[in-house]
């Protein structure tokens, strides 16, 4: 073992003029001194990462600025960041602006300093810079700094004398040593911005046009609905054009706030019998197919990726559709439960609707494009996110409700349970274990993966994995998924075609009116019977029963076309006296009597005196009259029938 080192000092000639000889744990020590009380490591350009944003989560998870170009009074964000720079237990960092005009001359600067204690490695900061008012038009300089001045022997001492610190004054006093900057290694980057009048481009996103009706009488008119969202927050103006076989019929110009989503209408008018084209143009937006999530200032409108795999399919969506449904994100991290009750509420929500219409849409493109009938069981695979599992079940019955598709949900199931199930659903921000599902997808099962996760798109180590099932092709973006059941297809004038003609509502036939007593007692039950017939289009329609002229029945019943119904109902009246039953706008009437309700016991019945006698003759007669009185309403109630 070596033990001692022989050193020797030379003159300029290398005559040695000196020899020693030092242990060689001592020139060990002295080595480390001299690493420790140097500066640190030289930072590496892929450690800095300078951007122009318009939002900032978090460490890289910014919303980058849609240009470079800003006017007197901006607001100029930036964002800096650094990794890498941890070392002790510490990191001292500095960032540095210096912004130069047209001409050359610095017009501003910002100085950031970080320190921090513990092994955090990414540090970041938004520094803002203020457009003046007085700066002139043209092209601007940004040079951005950072430097690394840690002292790390100074802050590993500081951490040793922490322990008596404590111990003797119950202080934690940590000091983080630094270097000046001009002694610290640093990376520079260059950015140009322009100052000068501007419009924001491409400000908003149109999508999901509808018409009210595809297919109307000649003559009448429609509309096209189209939601805009405005996906930054400034507020801006958009013009929105509504063409039929390329001639402009209406336009809009709408304005909407920082993050508004509007819902816009646009007037069809009549058109001649035949086929039309209709379509949407923009001037200061981008059409888009994909209904997207908007979580703001999220905006989930990546397109939506399949690909085959053996038997079965995969469908790979970065939007968020399942937990945004109810406005989830990772920044928003609301209670499930008041959350669930967006998908509840009556009236437009853009996020139910897109979620609800693109799962349709994946669903019936997978059963069409596959060749798959039947009932198709749905599960929500083992290892999703557990918020899914109160969200997904109720955004199916609302698929289920709208369209009728034919879907069952059967809960969470394992990677090995999956053996009954058509379709299993993945709701997750890391890879889901497609390495365990090869029999799923022998047996030609659909599995969707639904990404909540903004910033972190892992379609690429999702494909590395299928590959190694084997069988896998590549994804793509099938043009038939935006018009298998809803039509998404905006970005070519919506590909919509109506055809003008006529379409009857709902109408019905009535018949078999009757009661079932003719002569009743004031308080007792009638039961009125009628039949109801559907000889119109398929269709909700209020049925009326009037008695005297007054309402006694009146329901909303809902009838296929040829579709019969047999109603039935009670009316009690309460006086005494004839009722008219009629059904309005048709010629079925029914005419029934009521008595008054008699009350108390019957008295013996005395011996008639001679006078009493005459009575009774008399009131034979009456009985008599009665009868034929009745019998006049018998033939009355026969020609009324007739």
């Amino acid at each position: 073992m070596i033990k001692y080192i022989s050193l020797s000092i030379v003159n300029a000639n290398m005559a040695p003029r000196l020899r020693l000889k030092v242990p060689v744990r001592l020139i060990i020590l002295a080595i480390i001194l001299i690493l420790c009380s140097s500066p640190s490591l030289a930072l590496s350009q892929s450690d800095f990462k300078v951007a122009f944003v318009t939002y900032v989560y978090d460490y890289d998870k910014y919303i980058p600025r849609w240009d470079n170009v800003y006017k007197q009074g901006d607001t100029i964000k930036l964002y800096v960041g650094v990794e890498n720079v941890n070392r002790g237990r510490a990191a001292a960092v500095d960032f540095v602006v210096v912004v130069k005009d047209p001409e050359g001359y610095v017009v501003d600067g910002k100085v950031v300093q970080k320190r921090v204690t513990g092994y955090q490695d990414e540090i970041y900061d938004v520094i803002e810079i203020g457009v003046k008012d007085d700066w002139i038009n043209g092209k601007y300089q940004i040079d951005a700094y950072v430097f690394d001045v840690l002292n790390l022997s100074a802050t590993y001492k500081s951490y040793n004398e922490l322990y008596d610190k404590i111990l003797y004054s119950g202080q934690y006093d940590l000091s983080i040593g630094t270097i000046s900057r001009d002694e610290a290694p640093y990376v520079k980057k260059r950015l140009t911005f322009y100052v000068k009048p501007y419009t924001i481009p491409n400000q908003f996103v149109v999508f999901d046009a509808r018409l009210e009706a595809s297919a109307l009488p000649e003559g009448a008119s429609n509309t096209l609905k189209v939601t805009v969202i405005n996906k930054i927050d400034e507020e801006g103006t958009i013009t929105l054009k509504a063409l039929v076989d390329g001639r402009v019929v209406d336009s809009k110009t709408v304005e909407l706030s920082g993050y508004e989503v509007k819902v816009v209408s646009l007037e069809i008018p009549p058109l001649p019998l035949g086929t039309h084209l209709i379509q949407v143009k923009t001037d200061n937006g981008v059409l888009s197919r994909t209904l997207p999530v908007f979580v703001r200032p999220l905006l989930y409108d990546r397109p939506i990726l399949i690909g085959d795999v053996k038997d079965g399919s995969v469908v790979y969506s970065p939007n968020n559709y399942i937990l945004g449904s109810v406005g989830i994100s990772e920044i928003s991290d609301v209670d499930v439960d008041s959350a669930i009750s967006k998908l509840k509420t009556s009236g437009y929500d853009v996020n139910r609707e897109d979620a609800k219409k693109m799962l349709t849409n994946i669903l019936a493109y997978l059963y069409k494009h596959y060749g798959k009938s039947g009932v198709a069981k749905v599960a929500l695979l083992e290892g999703s996110d557990s918020r899914a599992e109160k969200v997904l079940p109720e955004l199916l019955e609302i698929v289920k409700k709208d369209s009728g598709a034919p879907i069952e949900y059967v809960g969470v199931r394992g990677y090995s349970e999956l053996k009954d199930v058509d379709i299993a659903i993945y709701v997750g921000g890391s890879v889901p274990k497609v390495g365990q599902l090869g029999y799923f997808f022998d047996a030609g099962g659909f599995l969707i993966v639904d990404n909540p996760l903004y910033w972190k798109d892992y379609r690429e180590e999702l494909e590395r994995e299928l590959l190694y099932i084997g069988g896998w092709k590549k994804v793509k973006t099938p043009e038939e998924l935006y018009f298998s059941y809803y039509d998404l297809r905006i970005d070519r004038g919506i590909e919509v075609t109506i055809s003008t003609e006529i379409t009857l509502p709902p109408k019905l036939q009535y018949s078999e009116l009757s009661v079932d007593k003719f002569i009743s007692t004031a308080g007792e039950p009638i039961m009125i019977s009628f039949k109801v017939k559907n000889v119109g289009k398929s269709g909700k329609e209020v049925v009326k029963v009037l008695v005297n002229g007054e309402p006694a029945y009146e329901e909303e019943v809902m009838l296929k076309t040829g579709e019969e119904k047999s109603i039935s109902f009670e009316y009690v009246p309460e006086e005494e006296g004839s009722y008219k039953v009629e059904i309005p706008g048709t010629n079925l009437v029914k005419v029934f009597f009521v008595k008054a309700k008699t009350t108390g016991q019957l008295a013996p019945k005395p011996t008639p005196t001679p006078q009493e006698k005459r009575s009774t003759r008399e009131g034979g007669a009456l009985v008599v009259g009665s009868a034929a009185l009745l019998a006049a309403l018998v033939i009355a109630r026969m020609l009324l029938r007739e």
